[in-house]
């Protein structure tokens, strides 16, 4: 006969790594002059889909970024998402420099960098603003904003369905067509079941 495990109520998934690893130097590689494309995990995707439409049913606007580190083929790897607990309203995130001190220690700590920033806006507000463009998080010409429409409902999950600029220097941006966007950011899947 077997023997059947106890029925256990499930435990949470830890939102913590188990263990920290030793710092490998990829905060120490340089910005490429250009960047040609953007690797994204589809579980940043859907962890910043999570916290934005979160703000937006309190009817107010939310900001991340998405932290990684640049290969020598000069493209982004996407690791994580990074967001403040900051008040912010229905047309306006402020950010005090304590606040931006904070997130860029965290980017530190995992030996990342910023890689884009996004921010979600009212329903039909549209994209970047005056605002927006005169504060970029990281002026770096290559450096990626990404509006997102609507507080990111029904759910953020498709970059050509945003509003995504490349920035240019001196507070100029370039915005990405769709055809762009689709060559430029890779979602990738994380996990596969494979049929036997």
């Amino acid at each position: 006969m077997i023997e059947r495990r106890p029925k256990r109520k499930a435990a949470p998934y830890p939102t913590a790594r188990p263990y920290e690893s030793p710092l490998a130097g990829r905060r120490r590689r340089p910005i490429p002059d250009t960047i040609r494309r953007y690797y994204v995990p589809m579980s940043v995707l859907q962890a910043t889909d999570h916290v934005m439409r979160q703000f937006g049913r309190q009817n107010r606007e939310c900001y991340v970024w998405w932290g990684g580190y640049f290969t020598n083929e000069a493209e982004g790897q996407v690791l994580s998402a990074i967001y403040p607990r900051a008040r912010t309203s229905f047309g306006r995130v402020q950010l005090k420099l304590p606040t931006l001190e904070k997130m860029q220690s965290v980017l530190r700590r995992r030996d990342q960098v910023l890689l884009v920033e996004l921010h979600t806006h009212p329903p039909g507000a549209g994209g970047q603003n005056e605002v927006d463009a005169a504060h970029p998080a990281a002026p770096y010409p290559g450096f990626i904003s990404v509006v997102v429409p609507d507080f990111a409902f029904p759910h953020f999950y498709d970059l050509r369905e945003t509003y995504v600029y490349e920035y240019q220097g001196n507070l100029r941006w370039r915005e990405l067509q769709r055809s762009e966007i689709e060559e430029r950011f890779v979602i990738e899947e994380g996990a596969f079941l494979v049929r036997s």
